[in-house]
């Protein structure tokens, strides 16, 4: 990270997280035993494969208790820079027409990724049509309207913060329409 750069938590919801993912391994359990019990061969043979289903439950249980923790966003001198699980995304702040405080509330969604404490993606929203880059379904945030006409939004621990950060480097003229 650069000396130049400000990161932003996201504001994240977990709840059932461990329910889920202690749900997920039972499942695996009983595949695993499953996978045994139906499998031909030697016993060991059987024992092997049941490992292998459950070694594979556990390796995407792990996957999806990561993916949230790789959610965050970086104000740099003339972009946002969005981290998330398959990539980052960064945002010029010259393409940025406006920055708003909002409540939303996420919907249905296209092409995203929805777990707890990660919702990534295309969503529709109380706003309308939206790219979510957030850690809650609904809450406060921060909308950013793009000159493509895009929305963004983002899910900061401290919205207002990443609000008055943001406008302030935002070039003149841009972000303006609405101070709050």
């Amino acid at each position: 990270m650069s000396r130049s750069q400000k990161t932003f938590e996201p504001e994240q919801d977990f709840s059932g997280r461990r329910q889920r993912a202690a749900a997920l391994l039972v499942m695996g359990l009983l595949l695993a035993y499953y996978t045994y019990r139906v499998a031909h061969g030697p016993a060991d043979q059987r024992a092997l494969s049941a490992y292998w289903v459950f070694l594979v439950v556990a390796a995407f249980v792990a996957l999806l208790w990561w993916m949230p923790a790789r959610l965050g966003y970086a104000l740099e001198k003339d972009a946002l820079e969005v981290s998330f699980f398959s990539g980052r995304r960064r945002i010029l702040l010259e393409k940025v027409r406006a920055v708003e405080p909002v409540e939303y509330a996420l919907g249905r969604r296209s092409g995203s990724a929805a777990l707890p404490g990660y919702y990534v993606g295309r969503f529709q929203s109380n706003l309308g049509k939206l790219t979510a880059y957030a850690g809650r379904p609904q809450g406060e945030g921060v909308l950013l309207l793009l000159d493509t006409g895009e929305m963004v939004l983002l899910t900061p621990r401290k919205p207002k913060l990443l609000l008055a950060q943001l406008r302030q480097a935002l070039p003149e003229g841009s972000g303006d329409e609405k101070q709050g």
